[in-house]
């Protein structure tokens, strides 16, 4: 074979460890492009499947597995709209194959600087990144033994829904999501020689092969054709400013303006009908000009707020007033997640429902969410809370 091949790859790469936020993981994965990150594993010599990748070798045997990410492209959420759930039912072969804590799906380019067996599907999957459809990596669930599918009846056109029964442990693979989508190799000379026979020579010119449209590309189009925004670059730069600013707290000598501040936010601020929540930790470390002393304040804040009372559709919106004004009065504040609220203020049982999750900032803490709705309200609002994923 001719030496000099690059392959680059093409990934819808899906689930996130459940601890990451997704936008978390998408800056995760331009970061790695932005450094030009080569992602480094080492491969245990073994010819089952699946193959053991490790950030540290066995022993000196192991294989060492190299690639670099080149490109990260846009985010598909699969939750919270029927464009996700259709995106989501096209991209695997049965709704129970799709991972429980998988949320968006995200595709890659890939540039190999090794070459391993299952070398892509190994290092992404223990990077956090399994491929969509990927079985043998985390990337679906092997389906039961026994599946309701649905056929196209030959004889008379209609759709009949019929169960079929499947070896133990059984996956079809329609399609695997990883695709070849540039190749790239030195054209041959033929020389003839002085005896009349022929001899290949490498000549400096190359051969260049791109990939037009992965299989996936129309189910993509599809579900940004249906579905708007949950998250853009806006959603994306608000989340890291308000990230970046609670990274250095801050100390406040207790004089007389600091004991005569005004009174903090209410500690929980709910609007009506369902709406994106955010739960926030503000801590304000506070020192003694008297005795020397020092001491530690922690205040915890629950707010839901509709687009048009927090000036946008995103969490990060949500958080950002909060967040300032905390800031403001001394306090480092972070956005430990958040979700949406379900609040019924009726007079006779006001209830409120916490459940979801958040792009920006992860999954907030619904049962401590609960708890401080109905501390604050004195009993007089019933809140209960779902840490469903499937609920958004």
């Amino acid at each position: 074979s001719l030496g000099n091949i690059e392959k680059e790859m093409e990934d819808p790469s899906s689930p996130p460890p459940p601890s990451w936020s997704v936008l978390g993981a998408l800056e995760t994965l331009k970061n790695y492009v932005s450094d030009q990150t080569i992602i480094r594993h080492y491969l245990e010599p073994s010819i089952r499947a699946p193959k053991n990748f490790a950030r540290i070798p066995g022993n000196e045997s192991w294989a060492e597995s190299l690639l670099r990410i080149k490109n990260v492209g846009d985010l598909y959420p699969l939750v919270g709209s029927k464009a996700s759930d259709d995106l989501a039912n096209s991209l695997w072969v049965h709704p129970e194959a799709v991972p429980k804590e998988c949320k968006a799906i995200v595709e890659l380019e890939i540039e190999l600087l090794t070459g391993r067996t299952h070398q892509i599907r190994g290092q992404l999957s223990t990077e956090g990144f399994p491929l969509v459809g990927d079985a043998q990596y985390g990337g679906a669930i092997p389906l039961s033994t026994t599946v309701t599918t649905t056929a196209l009846d030959k004889d008379d056109d209609n759709e009949a829904t019929k169960s079929q029964s499947l070896p133990y442990g059984y996956v079809r693979f329609d399609k695997l999501a990883l695709q070849c989508s540039q190749l790239e190799f030195l054209d041959p000379d033929i020389v003839l020689k002085d005896d009349g026979t022929e001899v290949g020579s490498i000549s400096d010119r190359w051969n260049v092969f791109r990939l037009q449209d992965a299989w996936w590309a129309p189910h993509l189009t599809d579900h940004q054709q249906q579905m708007a925004a949950s998250t853009d670059a806006s959603d994306e730069e608000l989340v890291r400013a308000l990230k970046d600013a609670s990274t250095s707290p801050m100390v406040i000598e207790n004089d007389s303006a600091a004991t005569h501040a005004s009174p903090l936010p209410p500690t929980v601020l709910l609007a009506p009908g369902v709406h994106k929540y955010v739960l926030l930790k503000a801590i304000k470390y506070s020192s003694s000009i008297e005795d020397d002393s020092s001491k530690t304040e922690v205040q915890w804040f629950v707010k839901s707020a509709s687009p048009v009372e927090c000036g946008g559709p995103y969490h990060a919106n949500v958080a950002q007033r909060l967040v300032n004004e905390l800031q403001c009065k001394g306090y480092d504040v972070t956005v430990t997640g958040g979700g949406r609220i379900d609040y019924n203020n009726d007079e006779c049982a006001p209830h409120a429902h916490v459940y979801g999750f958040s792009y920006g900032f992860g999954k907030g803490d619904h049962a401590k969410a609960a708890s401080l709705i109905e501390s604050y309200s004195n009993n007089t609002v019933i809140a209960t809370f779902d840490n469903s994923n499937a609920l958004y």
